[in-house]
C-alpha cells in the first residue's frame, strides 16, 4: 500500500498538484513502512514539496534525513538521487561549497554505479558468448545425430537413453544392385560414389514417402525396415514396406545418372545402362538398438533381418521377393503372387511369393 501511495504520489508531484500530495504524505506518514527505499522516496517528495512552498532550509534538512537513510542502507542509487538534489538545492541557496561537495559526491556514486553496470552487462554478454557456443555445439551434434540416426532415436540418445526396441510386427526390405561389380570396373573408380551417391539419395526419397526407416548401406545394398511403431495400423507396416520397394524399383527406372563437370570426361554414364535391383521382404519380430559411441547407427537384428536378405539374394533383376503370403492390402493395386518353394540358404525350402 505505501509504495503504491507512493507512485501516486510521484505523479502528483510531477502534475504539480501540492495540495493532493501534501496529503497523500501525511497519509503515508500514518503508515508503517519498512522498507527504506519507500521512506526515502517520500522524504524526496516532502523535500520537493517544502522546496515549492520556500522552505529550502526545511527541504535541506529533510534531503540529508533521506540521505543518511541512504548511506545506512547501503541504497546506492537513492544515494546519489538525494545528492542530486541536495545540489540542485545548495544552488538555490547560492551555497557553493555545497553546490561542490554535492555534485562531485553526485558525480562520483553515478560513475561508480555506471561501472558496476557496466562490468556486469559484460560479464553477463561474456557467460551469454559462453551459453551460445554450448548451444553451437550442442546443435552441431544434434545435427550429427540427425543425419545418421532416424530423428526420434536421436533425441533418445541425445537424452542418454539406452535405446533398445523390440517391434512384434517388422517389415524389412533389402535391396542390392544387380551386376555393381561390372559397373564400377567399366566407370572411373573416382566416379563410383557418385554413382552411389545418386542411387541411394533417390531411395532415401523413397523411403520418407513411405514412412520406412533408411538403417543402412553395405557396399551397394540397401536397408530400410516399416516398423509398427511409424504406421498407422499393423496392415500399414507391410502396405508401406511393400509400396516402398515398387517405388523403390520406379524410381530407380525413371531415375537419370549426372555427373559434375569438374569430374571430367562423364560421356562413359551412357554405357552404364539401365540400374537394376534386386529386392527382398520379409515380416516378422526385430530387436533394433543404437550401439556404441562412435560412428552411431540404428541398427537391426533379427531372424526377420536374415530371411529378407535371403529373398533379396534369391530375387531376380527388377523383381520383389515376399516370404510371407500376407494381406498387402488393395491399395495402388499391390498383390502377392506365388513364386514356389525354393531352397534358402539356412532355412531349406521356402515358398515364396513376387510382389506386383
Amino acid at each position: 500500500m505505501a509504495r503504491v501511495t507512493g507512485n501516486i504520489v510521484a505523479v502528483y508531484r510531477d502534475l504539480g498538484s501540492d495540495a493532493e500530495l501534501q496529503a497523500l504524505l501525511q497519509t503515508m506518514d500514518a503508515m508503517q513502512i519498512d522498507e527504506p527505499s519507500t521512506r526515502i522516496s517520500r522524504e524526496l517528495h516532502r523535500a520537493t514539496l517544502q522546496e515549492r512552498s520556500g522552505d529550502l532550509d526545511g527541504a535541506a534538512l529533510t534531503l540529508q534525513s533521506a540521505l543518511a537513510e541512504a548511506v545506512k542502507h547501503g541504497m546506492r542509487g537513492q544515494e546519489a538521487d538525494t545528492h542530486k538534489a541536495l545540489r540542485d538545492l545548495a544552488l538555490k541557496q547560492n551555497n557553493l561549497s555545497g553546490y561542490v561537495e554535492h555534485n562531485n559526491e553526485f558525480t562520483r556514486i553515478t560513475e561508480e554505479i555506471n561501472g558496476k553496470d557496466t562490468a556486469t552487462k559484460l560479464a553477463m554478454q561474456a557467460k551469454q558468448r559462453e551459453i551460445d557456443v554450448v548451444q553451437r555445439e550442442h546443435q552441431k551434434h544434434m545435427a550429427v545425430l540427425h543425419s545418421t540416426l532416424p530423428k526420434h532415436i536421436a533425441d533418445r540418445v541425445a537424452r542418454g537413453e539406452q535405446v533398445n526396441d523390440h517391434y512384434d510386427n517388422a517389415a524389412v526390405i533389402f535391396l542390392d544392385i544387380v551386376g555393381f561389380t561390372t559397373i564400377s570396373d567399366r566407370i572411373p573408380s573416382g566416379h563410383v560414389v557418385h554413382l552411389l551417391e545418386q542411387i541411394f539419395t533417390s531411395l532415401d526419397t523413397v523411403c520418407e514417402r513411405h514412412n520406412v526407416v533408411k538403417i543402412k548401406t553395405i557396399g551397394d545394398s540397401y536397408m530400410a525396415v516399416s516398423f509398427r511403431s511409424f504406421a498407422d495400423a499393423q496392415d500399414d507396416t507391410v502396405h508401406n514396406a511393400a509400396t516402398c520397394a515398387l517405388d523403390m524399383i520406379a524410381s530407380l527406372d525413371a531415375l537419370v545418372i549426372t555427373m559434375p563437370p569438374a569430374l571430367g570426361d562423364t560421356s562413359w554414364t551412357k554405357d552404364i545402362g539401365d540400374i537394376k535391383v534386386r529386392i527382398g521382404i520379409h515380416c516378422g519380430p526385430v530387436t533394433a538398438g543404437v550401439i556404441g559411441t562412435q560412428r552411431m547407427q540404428y541398427d537391426v537384428w533379427g531372424d526377420t533381418v536374415t530371411v529378407a536378405s535371403r529373398m533379396e539374394s534369391t530375387s531376380e533383376p527388377g523383381r520383389i521377393q515376399f516370404a510371407n503370403a500376407v494381406n498387402v492390402g488393395s491399395r495402388h493395386a499391390v498383390t502377392l503372387h506365388e513364386r514356389g518353394s525354393i531352397e534358402v540358404k539356412g532355412k531349406g525350402m521356402m515358398k515364396t511369393y513376387w510382389l506386383e
